[in-house]
């Protein structure tokens, strides 16, 4: 840690967020980088001038966030995580889930981040990483639906992830995430569908890419995302017309 890094002592109103707020503070201007470790929790204390406890509760609620890494022993403390994205992206999902929202406004934003992911694909990606993403294509198809229909959804799953990170962008992996956990939910709750339209989709859209036709395969993104919609209302009504009848 550097020796120059110094905390003030923590407002007494309100110790345990202040705490947690000179740590953001300090991460969001490069004072703190990842990897970096913290003070003990006796030097913590005495610089910030409250007791051991309460810079013990305000760690675990940084470690739940995700910004912080406790470890036990000699060499432990409390560490800056290494990465927060995932903690970022599940900090969005559970607002989405809190927020009232229709299946137009999923794929709607579902559209306009991916559709900026397939625009840097297009300008950014490498014809390794596009044979990676068609050999994903490959094993999708290979499984049967019928009766492995979670394993060929996370295949599905699979391929966005690669796809986005061909884009090269590490927000763009951050914000697509939770909306494909969404989408991913909602898809595995509605159940297979006896049209495979989604590979011929994916090979229309890796055409695209190949060819660096960002218009092209915006279009595709658009009429897949368009199909999974209908998919999902057909099958929401499904669900509940079942739900009715029993």
């Amino acid at each position: 840690m550097d020796a120059r890094l110094k905390f003030e002592p923590a407002k007494t109103r309100r110790a345990f967020d202040d705490i947690i707020d000179q740590v953001r503070d300090r991460l969001q201007s490069g004072e703190l980088r990842p990897g970096e470790k913290l003070p003990s929790e006796r030097e913590f204390a005495e610089q910030l001038g409250v007791s051991r406890n309460t810079v013990r509760e305000a760690l675990r609620m940084l470690e739940i966030s995700g910004l912080v890494t406790l470890k036990k022993g000699h060499t432990g403390g409390a560490f800056v995580a290494d990465s927060t994205s995932g903690a970022v992206a599940r900090g969005i999902l559970d607002g989405l889930t809190l927020t009232q929202y229709s299946l137009s406004d999923l794929t709607e934003a579902r559209i306009g981040v991916e559709s900026l992911i397939v625009e840097k694909v297009c300008e950014r990606a490498t014809d390794a990483e596009i044979d990676a993403l068609e050999e994903v294509v490959r094993r999708t198809a290979a499984i049967d639906a019928a009766t492995r229909w979670r394993e060929k959804m996370n295949v599905h799953l699979e391929f966005h992830q690669k796809l986005t990170d061909a884009a090269h962008n590490p927000i763009l992996s951050i914000l697509i995430k939770p909306l494909l956990e969404l989408t991913h939910d909602l898809t595995l709750r509605v159940g297979p569908s006896a049209d495979d339209y989604i590979i011929e989709s994916r090979y229309r859209l890796l055409d695209a890419l190949r060819k660096r036709d960002a218009a092209a395969a915006t279009a595709e993104l658009e009429w897949y995302m368009s199909k999974l919609q209908d998919r999902w209302i057909e099958g929401t009504t499904a669900t509940q017309a079942a739900t009715v009848a029993r």
